[in-house]
């Protein structure tokens, strides 16, 4: 029995099947743990309550102001750090 090679545009090898069209690999780079710090103000159990005071604000309120500028800061800082990095993870 003989094998013939496949028709033109078909491949032979199923090992190296590319990903389905739209699929986007997506990678875990560690500098992207910096977009974790923002969520802390979503757990309310951390800041439920009015001491300490600062400027005669409870907690609760100058906590969230702070979150505001610190999360600007970590996104900034992840978008200025990856920039450059192509979809494989490449510099």
């Amino acid at each position: 029995m003989t094998t013939s090679a496949p028709p033109p545009g078909e491949s032979s090898s199923t090992a190296e099947e590319s990903p389905p069209r739209g699929w986007t690999d997506v990678r875990f780079r560690w500098i992207n743990l910096l977009l974790l710090i923002p969520l802390v103000s979503i757990l309310p159990f951390l800041f439920n309550s009015e001491e300490p005071t600062l400027a005669g604000l409870p907690f609760f309120y100058w906590f969230q102001l702070l979150v505001i500028p610190v999360g600007i800061l970590c996104t900034v800082a992840v978008h200025r750090l990856t920039r450059h990095v192509d979809e494989e993870g490449e510099q």
